[in-house]
């Protein structure tokens, strides 16, 4: 080979590594597999939890029978796929007619008799078509299941493959970001499927989102031996291929976009019994900072103290500011963590956030800078006593060719580079937390070399007056109970 031609095909690999590689390409799927024990993954945590293997107990699979009135249980792996107790099939369960051994069909045959045809969307209709979808279906609300896909990790690694793709601009003329950060995936069940041989099949199509919120699809192949059926993806001129047939003892999934080509191969022996389930991009499940949490804030004793102190005459009568040092460690002097603030408070500190937003409060997240000289060994500003150094907003970190010589005043300095104001008026609750650089600038001695300047978090809350509208509501309110 030439190195002409060396060279153009090594570009041409290049090429397809940069384009799989694109976010458009890399993850507009993903799949994997949950292998089926007896135990749940959480009883058997013996080590690093890092090095566990998620396994998920056998499925169980409940639904109203045509009757109304009686209810079949059907439970997956089927015990001769398992090997649980039974003994090695013969060689005539072996040549059963669907090629897959002999099993107890009498549950998978109720089953069958019981679903409906499945339909599929076209031009906002609901179609019934064989020849384009053969399958039969059980809507969510006719069957239960002990299998979750939150239990087994596979909510996760969606939430973290394909969520960070899906974070867009709020608006047209907006650079804010829908932060992934900040978002958390919501799986609704949506129904049971099962394509059956000999020509189980649904051609190529696109799922119809159900609202804004709906970013994409889960389809969870359940343990049952079967033949072909294999689940084909297209996005972007990217075809992706998952052969899900003919596999014992493990649950087997697959996730996409919305706006991705899916298609079901024809089943050409058994039956591929699958669940399938809508994904939603939602602020965080349950998240304390939604305004209709599923928190009840009453639950907090600091909520409870915060509460009885506002409705106080005692408290702050003329209003005034407290300031809560957070407990865990942020970068809150990158650019990128500033934009996700407050949403990724932890512990504590989110519950402080939210406790002062539920209260409906101005509370704000700022840096403070502590231990600041002012060029002459005085650790605070002459002109106020007891002050602390207190951002006027959060940024990233400030890097200043304004330096200062022996005699400088370093207050100065900071000021003119990382704007902040003296406070002296905060009520500090807590102690200094985890410590970030803050600011960057030269310092002239002997010699000249780089100063750095730290600052910690902190979250600030300005308390009205005991005659305000606010502090009288929570005062009524007291007097109420």
């Amino acid at each position: 080979m030439s190195e002409s031609t060396s060279n153009l095909a090594q570009y041409n690999f290049l090429r397809r590594i940069d384009l799989a590689a694109s976010d458009s390409q890399a993850a507009f799927c993903c799949a994997g597999y949950i292998p089926i024990t007896g135990d749940s993954s959480f009883e058997t945590i013996k080590d690093d939890i890092r090095d566990r293997q998620l396994t998920s107990a056998p499925v169980v699979i409940r639904w109203d029978r045509k009757d109304g009135k009686t209810i079949s249980k059907l439970i997956l792996p089927v015990a001769r796929e398992r090997g649980l107790g039974e003994e090695p099939p013969s060689k005539k369960q072996k040549a059963d007619s669907d090629g897959l051994g002999t099993e107890n069909h009498a549950a998978i045959e109720d089953l069958l008799n019981d679903c409906a045809p499945a339909l599929f969307d076209s031009d906002g209709k609901h179609v019934l078509d064989d020849s384009f979808r053969k399958a039969l279906k059980l809507d969510s609300d006719q069957f239960s299941t002990n299998f979750n896909p939150y239990d087994v990790g596979i909510i996760g690694a969606i939430a973290q493959t394909l969520l960070p793709g899906h974070a867009k601009p709020i608006t047209a003329k907006s650079k804010q970001r829908t932060f992934a950060e900040c978002l958390g995936v919501v799986a609704k069940l949506v129904e049971l499927n099962v394509y059956s041989a000999p020509s189980g099949k649904f051609k190529p199509h696109f799922n119809t989102p159900r609202g804004v919120a709906q970013f994409g699809t889960l389809v969870v192949c359940l343990p049952y031996r079967h033949h072909g059926g294999a689940l084909v993806i297209a996005h972007g001129g990217q075809k992706t291929n998952y052969t899900w047939g003919n596999k014992d003892g493990i649950i087997q999934w697959a996730a996409f976009y919305s706006d991705c080509e899916r298609e079901i191969y024809k089943v050409t022996a058994g039956h591929q019994i699958t669940l399938t389930y809508n994904l939603y991009a939602h602020e965080q499940l349950g998240g304390v900072f939604r305004s209709l949490s599923t928190i009840d804030m009453d639950s907090f004793t600091l909520y409870r103290n915060l509460k009885a102190a506002l409705a106080s005459p005692d408290f702050l009568p003329n209003g005034g500011t407290l300031g809560f040092h957070c407990v865990h460690a942020y970068a809150h002097a990158n650019k990128r963590v500033v934009a996700t603030l407050p949403y990724a408070l932890k512990g504590v500190d989110a519950v402080v956030f939210s406790v002062l937003k539920s209260l409906k409060l101005w509370v704000r997240m700022r840096a403070v800078m502590e231990d600041l000289d002012d060029g002459y060994g005085d650790h605070r500003s002459s002109n106020i006593k007891d002050a602390e150094l207190v951002s006027t907003n959060l940024h990233g970190i400030q890097i200043s060719d304004f330096g200062r010589n022996k005699d400088g005043i370093l207050i100065e300095t900071v000021k003119n580079s990382w704007p902040p104001e003296w406070r002296n008026d905060i009520h500090w609750i807590g102690k200094h937390g985890n410590q970030e650089i803050a600011v960057v600038h030269l310092a002239y001695e002997n010699k000249t070399i780089t100063d750095y300047h730290y600052s910690t978090a902190a979250i600030i809350v300005k308390v009205p007056d005991i005659n305000s509208k606010q502090r009288r509501a929570l005062t009524v309110a007291g007097l109420a109970r």
